[in-house]
Formats: C-alpha cells, structure tokens, sequence
C-alpha cells in the first residue's frame, strides 16, 4: 500500500480537473476519515482514507493509481468532500 503525502491543492490539480470530469459519487464511511468513491459510469467502487503522521497529512486510494502511490481523481474528490464536511463542522452553533 502506497500513500500519498498531501501538501497543497496544486499537487491534486490534474486529478481534480479529472474528478470534475467523471462522475464521482463520494460518501462517508462509517470509519473516520473514510470515505468509498463511486465511479457512476463504471459501477466501481475505491475507499480512500485519509490520516495525519506526525502532523503530515496523507491520503490513500484503493484504485490501481492509488495504490501505485499516485494522487488519484478519487483521492481528490473524497479530499474536496472532507474539507467540506470539515469546515461545515466547524461553522455549527
């Protein structure tokens, strides 16, 4: 299993113009910081999974890019998805 150090939103560039172009289908897992990606045009489903190793983050997908320690388009749409939820969290009342 390969992983993927996450440092600016430039690094994920080409794979979010790629996630833009596909239909992704992001939903959290039950597991923090966990989400399953569904590629709606091929019915195939990735789990990607984001963690933090000493205050670095990182990200991995289950896809043959993910796994080859590339920042997939998955990996950009579910990290597009968390930042969301995150910042959702934090403007709660």
């Amino acid at each position: 299993m390969d992983i993927v150090q996450l440092q600016s939103a430039e690094q994920l560039s080409k794979a979010t113009e790629r996630a833009k172009a596909s239909k992704l289908f992001v939903q959290p897992t039950g597991l923090f910081r966990q989400y399953r990606v569904t590629n709606r045009e091929h019915r195939k489903q990735y789990v990607v999974d984001f963690f933090l190793r000493n205050d670095k983050r990182f990200g991995h997908c289950t896809c043959k890019g993910g796994i080859a320690g590339f920042a997939c388009k998955h990996l950009s749409a579910a990290a597009g998805y968390h930042v969301m939820r995150a910042a959702a969290k934090l403007n709660v009342v």
